[in-house]
Order: C-alpha cells, then sequence, then structure tokens
C-alpha cells in the first residue's frame, strides 16, 4: 500500500468560503517533510494544471500524485453533460500523470450541512433523483473505463450519500465493473456508519482509502447540539489517526484480507482560521504519518 496526503489536511476545501490561504508549493513542501509518498490533486486549479508544470513541482518533492477528488451533482439527468465535463477535464491531468483512479462524490449540499450525522430516509433524494444520480454515475464510470481508469465514489457528510442506507443505496444501485468506493473512514464514522462493517459488506468494491480518525467527544457534541458539518470540523472532530475512535487495526485486517494494495490517503478536515491553529498542519501530519509507521510497519 502507498501513503499520501491531501491538501484538505492544510484547510484546502472544494467549498466555497472554508478553504484556506496556504500556497500550493508550501502544501507540497510539507506533505513531503512529513513523510508522505504522494498526494491528491486538491481543488482544481489549486496544483497547478500544466502537467509538464506539475509533474515538475512533484517530482521535486519526490512526490506521486494519487488523485483528485470531483464533486458533480447528478439528481437531474439534464446535469450529466456538466459533471461529464467536470469530471473529464480533471481525468485529462491526472492521465497525464498515469494515474488511474478518479473520485467521483455528491455535491456539497448545504441544505444537509446542518444535519450531518443526524439524517433521516425523509432528508434524502427523491426516487427519480437516485436513479438519475446511479444512472449518471454509471455512465461517467463507464467513460473512464473506456480510457483505462477507475471511478470510484467518495460518501460524504452534507452530501445526499452519507448514511449507511444511502451508502448501500448507491452500491446495489451502480455497475461494480464501472464504479468502486472511496472508503473515508472518518466521513463513514460522522455519518454513522462503522468501517471495519462497511469493508466487510463492500470489501470487493473498495477501490481507494481516504483515513482520517474522529473524536468521539467532539463528535457527540456536534451532534446533540446540531452544529453540521462545518462547524463539527471547527470543532475538532476530525483528529490525527490513533487519537480517535476509529478502529484502524480492523480496517487495516479487513484491508489486508481483501487483497487492497492501492493508495491509503491520510486526511484531517481543518479549517485554518486568519488567527493561526495552535498545532500546525504540518505537526498533526507528520502524527498520522507516525501512527501509520507504527501501526503498519511503513
Amino acid at each position: 500500500m502507498l501513503i499520501g496526503n491531501a491538501p484538505v489536511s492544510w484547510g484546502i476545501f472544494e467549498i466555497e468560503g472554508m478553504s484556506g490561504n496556504y500556497q500550493y508549493d508550501q502544501v507540497m513542501d510539507e506533505i513531503a517533510a512529513a513523510g508522505y509518498e504522494g498526494t491528491e490533486l486538491g481543488p482544481f486549479g489549486y496544483y497547478p494544471t500544466d502537467p509538464a508544470a506539475l509533474r515538475g513541482a512533484l517530482a521535486k518533492r519526490g512526490l506521486a500524485l494519487a488523485s483528485s477528488f470531483v464533486p458533480v451533482d447528478l439528481r437531474r439527468p439534464e446535469n450529466y453533460p456538466a459533471a461529464e465535463a467536470q469530471a473529464m477535464q480533471v481525468a485529462d491531468l491526472l492521465q497525464a500523470l498515469g494515474v488511474k483512479e478518479l473520485i467521483l462524490a455528491d455535491e456539497y449540499r448545504p441544505e444537509r450541512a446542518p444535519l450531518a450525522g443526524r439524517v433521516s430516509a425523509a432528508d434524502g433524494m427523491s426516487d427519480a433523483e437516485w436513479e438519475s444520480t446511479t444512472a449518471g454515475l454509471n455512465r461517467l464510470g463507464g467513460a473512464l473505463a473506456d480510457r483505462g481508469m477507475t471511478a470510484v465514489f467518495h460518501h460524504h457528510v452534507a452530501t445526499y450519500v452519507e448514511s449507511p442506507p444511502e451508502i448501500d443505496r448507491l452500491l446495489e444501485s451502480t455497475d461494480p465493473d464501472v464504479l468502486g468506493l472511496c472508503l473515508d473512514t472518518g466521513h463513514a464514522a460522522f455519518g454513522g456508519a462503522d468501517s471495519v462493517e462497511i469493508l466487510r459488506r463492500w470489501g470487493d468494491r473498495v477501490r481507494y482509502v481516504h483515513l482520517k480518525d474522529v473524536d468521539a467527544a467532539a463528535l457527540a457534541r456536534t451532534r446533540s447540539r446540531g452544529l453540521g458539518y462545518e462547524t463539527g470540523v471547527r470543532e475538532g472532530v476530525f483528529c490525527p489517526l490513533g487519537q480517535g475512535a476509529v478502529d484502524f487495526a480492523g480496517v487495516f485486517a479487513e484491508l489486508q484480507r481483501h487483497g487492497y494494495a492501492g493508495w491509503l490517503i491520510v486526511e484531517q478536515d481543518i479549517i485554518v482560521e486568519s488567527t493561526g491553529q495552535s498545532t500546525s498542519p504540518l505537526a498533526l501530519a507528520k502524527e498520522s504519518r507516525e501512527f501509520l509507521r507504527a501501526s503498519l510497519g511503513y
């Protein structure tokens, strides 16, 4: 398995209004300094989008490019052309650097964000929206497969695929030949799922992994006070690996049982305030990297 990190651990989000101000070269420098082998792309345009420039920036630091997170809105069939154009723009850059996987997700939904970790069936998509979304994902997955790439879907709080029933419905309704799962251990816990159980149930669909840990007290506080996703991130729901409630020993055992040999991307969603933080993103990333060395032996 390969171990990487991502710009979101430095507070760089796809969500408008949440992203921090770190320059990309500092983020790349610090990912390498913390001992990681690779990085994700971050929001399109944050890292260089010229393949030669991006290849040079990565090589300078001894980093590989792992993948990229692409949120798309497929709830209506007429949305598909825009979603395809968005995904293929990123796929062009990834493929130019030899990357095989592209991460798809539902878009951030402001109406779901306040309900993060507390959604019910009444808060979900309609049957027609589910049908459009899964059909669109099958089409996108097939288009990526035609060019030799693998599509993986990222379940994510504050979207319409968050809870265990929503994850199950999406996987049951999509073609396993063209769409895998990006398991995110932190978003699973935030959304009420158990990553070990997801792996037992859907391990053959897991083709990419995000490793996050969750502070149980901060998550309980977020849920009980109805704080939602963004405030939960500010409250410290996500913490360095090994310092929270995620059963990583169980996760690693299940990944090994299924023969997983892909990327493990460490993420710790943080919001970097203008006043700064008591602990730097670099220090947090180093703590997670040391946990993985102790847990996996490398």
